[in-house]
């Protein structure tokens, strides 16, 4: 038996500090400068957006370094806004998946502290491994001198969606498979769910593997926006795909589960842009991760909340974007300023808003 507890806060308690990172030139986009400097622009235009709100760090490999810490002497922010290097080629934008994630340690004594999971990234499944983004949350927590709490399964922060009151919501798809956890069961890999995020209930959405690089995580799906109230991505499909049986089931599920409190839900459904507005990727950067294969992300339910706000994605589609602008208004009141940002070129990549991001929760 553990002579210690573990519990992963909700996204919309206090943070110490939110991680983002820029795109490695030796990574996916080498040979794509266009996409690597939207995909930059984005990111930055992200970073900025958050420092409205609290404190940001956006690391930083060291062919680039230079050049954002001179891009960020420029932007002006009212919270702290620094660059961090980190060594090693092919970094990715997506510190959801790779960065560490962090939980309160409690000790018998009634001693916390801050510690960082390590779910022993891969890859997502080994499709997209580079040794930077597999050993960044060892190396992160070492240089940052936080704790490192070792675990025994793979997946993703983009996997795992807490309310900070027990419940827990993930997609069987992108953990209970062999690409992640090979030979074991839903329930030995629930357990230790339990054990590493302080959950009381795990409530599993079925998903579907291999619909995109991260074999459908819960993060574009539903999201918390607070105990009791689920957040939806509604599909929008001309021709419905398994995207909008996923939906379905979803829905389905959600509509008759209760949380670890035994509260039934209130779900709040967001309707995803209309498709036909988006042009298709050109032939030439056709087999780029999230270009060839895979949908493009464009759910509203892949915000991020700093402290006091919502950053709210945006794609182009006037209706749908003010109608998400009018719900988070609506499930968030005055508790939240919405601060909507615009990304075109993440959506392409396989993320979003929610997946460029890890918050550092305050040390308790």
């Amino acid at each position: 038996m553990s002579d210690f507890t573990l519990r992963r806060l909700a996204e919309w308690t206090p943070h110490r500090r939110v991680i983002l990172a820029w795109p490695g030139l030796e990574g996916i986009l080498k040979d794509y400068p266009d996409i690597l400097a939207k995909a930059t622009q984005e990111v930055s235009n992200l970073a900025a957006a958050i420092a409205q709100f609290e404190p940001v760090t956006v690391v930083v490999g060291a062919e680039r370094i230079e050049e954002a810490e001179a891009y960020f002497a420029e932007v002006d922010a009212p919270f702290d806004l620094k660059t961090q290097r980190v060594e090693g080629a092919e970094l990715d934008v997506w510190t959801r998946d790779f960065a560490p994630v962090f939980a309160i340690k409690e000790s018998p004594g009634g001693d916390r502290g801050l510690v960082g999971l390590d779910y022993n990234f891969n890859g997502w499944g080994g499709k997209y491994p580079t040794p930077t983004i597999v050993d960044f949350a060892k190396k992160f927590l070492k240089e940052a001198k936080y704790e490192r709490i070792e675990t025994s399964i793979v997946t993703e922060g983009g996997a795992l969606e807490v309310d900070g009151d027990g419940t827990l919501l993930v997609t069987e798809s992108s953990i209970v498979n062999d690409n992640r956890n090979p030979g074991k069961s839903r329930q030995e890999i629930e357990d230790e769910l339990i054990r590493t995020l302080g959950v009381e209930k795990v409530i599993w959405i079925p998903g579907r593997p291999g619909l995109d690089s991260t074999d459908c995580h819960i993060d574009a799906l539903a999201r918390f926006a607070r105990p009791g109230v689920i957040v939806l991505s509604k599909a929008n499909e001309v021709k419905p795909t398994d995207w909008t049986v996923v939906y379905e089931e979803t829905l389905e599920i959600l509509s008759s589960a209760t949380d670890a409190k035994g509260r039934p839900f209130e779900i709040i459904e967001i309707e995803e842009p209309d498709e036909d507005l988006f042009d298709p990727p050109p032939k030439d950067v056709q087999g780029v991760k999230g270009i060839e294969e895979d949908r493009a992300v464009r759910s509203y339910v892949n915000y991020f909340l700093p402290a006091g706000g919502v950053i709210l994605p945006q794609f182009g589609d006037p209706a749908h974007d003010a109608a998400a602008i009018r719900t988070a208004q609506r499930v968030f009141g005055d508790e939240r300023r919405i601060l909507p940002v615009l990304i075109e070129q993440l959506p392409i990549l396989g993320g979003g808003i929610h997946c460029a991001t890890q918050e550092i929760p305050l040390s308790p």
